[in-house]
């Protein structure tokens, strides 16, 4: 008797293996690497909320990383350091087509994009006492200037809006700090001027401006024109104008709102993810928009029917697309 027992009993056991999987169909956890940027600007703020909300909505790990931004992040995943990235959608682009040969000596395409989260704009922070004599980007020339971090999409912007006004490195004293150095420079009394583009407010320039006069330096429509005009990829525009107010920065006056260039923050991923694993990410980013919105302010701004407006002929992650598609959008 007590041998009969002892075979149903290895009997129920081995038929509980089976219906469990064995312990084998465990699913493995899932630890993502996330590229943003400094931690004083709006991609490392920004993503670690997002990191929080996500990880709570999918079960996965977001390990979220200070970088140097868009330029080291691209390379970061096609390095293997990262699995997923914020980015700006002009340096993705130029990325992946090849249209920065300094940046990106060959193209990268090891990653795709799951979304466009909310708009960013080139900012231009000048110190107050400079207001009589810096009007326009043509008059930094002989100042100290910060372009941003090396490798960053703020650096990439910084150039080219310097050169479309004339001003070649040379002609200024350039370093390459990122948003919170700048503004501990600045208030030191070692930097005249420093560019950062990312979502408005950043909470670099919220708090400088609290600690000296400063002021935003507005473009002049002609250079915008020609600058979104010369930068196009075929047909489409990467840039468009934006304007920063004084519900974003208590230096700008409310009724003198400036107008510069945007560009839009997007998040990319590594092509070795899997589809199930980008799709459920995706789900998890849209239906908790809400959540993140009061997470951080530039959250506000997100929308799933920009989701990928303007990211040009860089393809969506097939998980990405495939939510896309089942919330009635064309992804064709």
């Amino acid at each position: 008797m007590k041998k009969l027992f002892a075979i149903l009993m290895a009997a129920m056991m081995l038929l509980c293996c089976v219906a469990c999987g064995g312990g084998n169909d465990t699913p493995t956890p899932v630890s993502l690497t996330v590229g943003t940027g400094g931690t004083a600007g709006t991609y490392y703020a920004y993503t670690n909320a997002v990191g929080m909300i996500l990880g709570e909505a999918t079960g996965y790990s977001y390990n979220v990383i200070s970088t140097g931004g868009s330029v080291a992040n691209i390379n970061g995943i096609e390095d293997g350091d990262y699995n997923m990235a914020i980015v700006q959608n002009d340096t993705m682009i130029k990325a992946y087509n090849k249209l920065d040969d300094f940046n990106f000596p060959t193209a990268i395409t090891s990653f795709s994009v799951l979304g466009e989260v909310y708009s960013e704009v080139m900012q231009i922070v000048v110190r107050g006492d400079l207001k009589d004599t810096v009007k326009t980007l043509a008059d930094v020339k002989g100042l100290r200037v910060s372009i941003g971090d090396a490798g960053s999409g703020t650096e990439a912007n910084a150039k080219a809006l310097l050169a479309a006004y004339g001003v070649s490195l040379d002609d200024i004293t350039a370093q390459n700090l990122s948003a919170g150095s700048s503004a501990d420079a600045m208030k030191d009394g070692k930097l005249d001027v420093f560019f950062f583009t990312s979502g408005a407010p950043t909470t670099a320039i919220t708090e400088l401006q609290t600690a000296m006069s400063i002021y935003l330096l507005g473009l002049d429509d002609a250079v915008m024109d020609a600058f979104i005009a010369d930068n196009k990829v075929g047909d489409y525009a990467v840039y468009a104008k934006m304007a920063v107010t004084h519900d974003q920065y208590d230096c700008i006056p409310a009724d003198a709102p400036i107008t510069t260039i945007g560009v839009t923050a997007t998040y990319i991923v590594s092509n070795s993810l899997s589809e199930d694993q980008v799709y459920n990410m995706t789900k998890a980013l849209w239906e908790n928009k809400d959540e993140i919105a009061k997470a951080h302010a530039v959250g506000s701004g997100m929308d799933i029917n920009n989701a990928f407006v303007t990211i040009g002929n860089v393809p969506l992650h097939a998980g990405a697309a495939r939510y896309y598609t089942e919330m009635g959008l064309s992804v064709g």
